[in-house]
């Protein structure tokens, strides 16, 4: 497991600033943002039981990240073997005129019940994959490479021919470095060329029924069909 530090110095690394224009913090705030970038591509889930209240409608789980989460699948009832996942179309994110709400559309569990909610939050230094770790300091390391691309642009002096030639030839080298850099990332993550940021999460229908076409005892498909 890594930490900020530890992606940073990787990331130093593969930029190889010998110019030294690129300060560390530099460095930790592309890779923050490339853990932010990695999030979205693929996010951490967290997974929080609420208790019933007699209606449809809850207040978004603790840990819920506005303009981030979203619900991966909702449990109901829970710990049944094997488990009892509502189909997409049986709960929602709810906009009431004040807060946003999960909506439980076929159900209303007692207060004796609970459902247990999966939704997605961003992934932090210490959350990343192992194995995706090394794309994420490429990342990182292609926005500092672009940075650094910047910086050499601008620090061309006309007045001087040779130095005006010598920072465009660093400028290009370190851009075609950024755009190697960033194609790696998305190779390892299977992301299209023309990709920007894909869906965070899916939702599959986990709805399934046990061998021979028989329905579960507890939670039988006809409760869950739309009428």
């Amino acid at each position: 497991m890594s930490d900020l530090k530890n992606l940073t110095d990787i990331t130093s690394e593969k930029v190889k600033d010998k110019s030294g224009k690129i300060a560390t913090s530099d460095f930790e705030r592309n890779v923050l943002e490339a853990i932010k970038r990695y999030s979205r591509h693929r996010p951490n889930t967290s997974v929080v039981d609420v208790t019933g209240n007699g209606t449809h409608d809850y207040s978004l789980p603790t840990g819920w990240i506005e303009g981030f989460s979203s619900l991966v699948s909702i449990e109901y009832p829970v710990d049944n073997v094997p488990a009892d996942y509502l189909d997409q179309e049986d709960y929602e994110i709810y906009q009431t005129t004040t807060v946003k709400k999960v909506r439980l559309i076929t159900y209303s569990p007692a207060a004796t019940d609970s459902f247990r909610v999966t939704f997605t939050i961003p992934r932090t230094d210490t959350t990343i994959l192992d194995p995706d770790e090394d794309a994420v300091c490429n990342l990182a390391a292609s926005l500092c490479l672009e940075e650094l691309a910047n910086v050499f642009i601008h620090s061309s002096d006309s007045s001087i021919a040779a130095d005006s030639v010598d920072y465009r030839d660093k400028a290009y080298k370190a851009s075609q470095r950024a755009k190697r850099m960033l194609q790696l990332y998305k190779e390892h993550l299977g992301i299209k060329e023309d990709d920007i940021t894909p869906p965070a999460s899916a939702v599959k229908d986990l709805d399934m029924k046990y061998p021979g076409g028989a329905e579960r005892l507890t939670h039988p498909r006809w409760r869950r069909e739309k009428r």
